[in-house]
């Protein structure tokens, strides 16, 4: 086990040089447990719109955000829904139930970090403290096969 600790800015470029951001996002910045950004929309009148959510927590391995809301944002709550259509979040491991947003932390790094698994993300002082754990079917937990047992079924059968 262990545990990175990350600002938010590290966060942010972290996703950007891993590509891990969809590209209907942008202008990403966090304070603290605060996150805002832009999201681009398929509409010619309105081309982004400003979104402000927050850190909620971490359960059964999936990122919890909760959308800042407000009267306005409670009536157009399916504005939001037809928006969020286009990212996909199923295939990112994500699922949206207003006004709370879950990522599949795991499922969305799986290419970029092999070995462990994120176990718990906590937010503290505007900081990230993101405690990892070993993958036990990557680092020879005890349900993954011995060396020895996979040297053996590598061997030509006379």
């Amino acid at each position: 086990m262990g545990q990175i600790v990350i600002s938010g800015e590290e966060v942010v470029s972290t996703l950007h040089a891993n590509a891990l951001i969809p590209h209907q996002v942008m202008n990403v910045g966090i304070n603290g447990e605060e996150i805002k950004i832009r999201v681009r929309t398929q509409w010619p009148v309105l081309k982004s719109v400003p979104v402000t959510m927050r850190f909620a927590g971490f359960c059964d391995g999936r990122l919890v955000l909760q959308l800042a809301t407000s009267r306005l944002t409670d009536k157009l709550s399916w504005l939001i829904d037809k928006m969020l259509e286009s990212f996909d979040l199923e295939a990112s491991g994500g699922r949206w139930e207003y006004p709370r947003l879950y990522i599949d932390i795991n499922r969305l790094v799986q290419g970029q970090l092999r070995g462990v698994a994120i176990a718990d993300i906590v937010v503290r002082d505007g900081l990230f403290h993101i405690t990892t754990m070993h993958n036990n079917g990557l680092l020879g937990g005890p349900d993954s096969p011995k060396q020895e047992d996979a040297d053996a079924s590598e061997e030509p059968a006379q």
